[in-house]
């Protein structure tokens, strides 16, 4: 047990530099969600800037998933199948739920956003193409390597790069199986977080559910 628990430390401490790098970005659209949506107020010009930088950083959060191409190499340098059922898998499970809850927080900051002004109705639209546009830039982060900051710090190379990955002839299949891959993540993680609110709800006497977990 002894050896089985140095050597799933040590795969931690290979991997938690890139770990721990991803999860910052993926945190980061959550941290602006909460800022930009959880309090009612003005929404002047620089309020507009944060929310084009949450659209832009929004895509780290469910990122986390294609970190998955990691797993095999980890699962083959596993000296046995304990290691990767007690380190490996519980790691990277574990890794992609971060993502996918930060992903859910920041969506559920903007559904509380559109129920404010009104707008509820169109939550499920603005989702689902948000969902389309995380699904692009994904693509764009995992095969041109392409990061949040660089369409302001390398506008033109970005352009460039981004138009030479998306006219890749697998572009489309991949975005669409990755829009169906987030669609299906945030559904779990907004019924798992429905679910427990619910639970919470009926032993602490708790509000109704919020507004953006429908």
């Amino acid at each position: 047990m002894r050896t089985l628990l140095i050597e799933v430390v040590g795969m931690a401490r290979d991997n938690r530099s890139w770990m721990g790098w991803n999860l910052a970005l993926a945190a980061l659209p959550a941290a602006l969600a909460v800022a930009l949506f959880a309090r009612p107020g003005r929404r002047g010009a620089w309020w507009w800037v944060g929310v084009a930088l949450f659209v832009l950083f929004l895509p780290n959060a469910p990122y986390l998933v294609t970190d998955l191409v990691h797993l095999r190499g980890d699962v083959v340098q596993a000296s046995s199948d304990g290691v990767v059922l007690v380190g490996v898998l519980p790691l990277y499970g574990a890794f992609v739920a971060a993502g996918f809850v930060a992903y859910t927080i920041a969506l559920a900051g903007v559904g509380l956003e559109l129920s404010r002004r009104g707008l509820g109705h169109l939550r499920l639209g603005v989702v689902g193409g948000l969902h389309g546009l995380c699904a692009v830039g994904i693509v764009l982060g995992r095969v041109a390597r392409l990061n949040s900051w660089e369409p302001f710090t390398e506008p033109v190379g970005s352009l460039e790069r981004s138009l030479s990955t998306l006219g890749w002839r697998l572009a489309p299949v991949a975005v669409v199986t990755l829009v169906v891959v987030l669609a299906v993540g945030h559904a779990v993680c907004v019924a798992v977080a429905g679910s427990a609110w619910r639970l919470l709800q009926r032993t602490f006497a708790l509000p109704a559910v919020p507004p953006a977990l429908p």
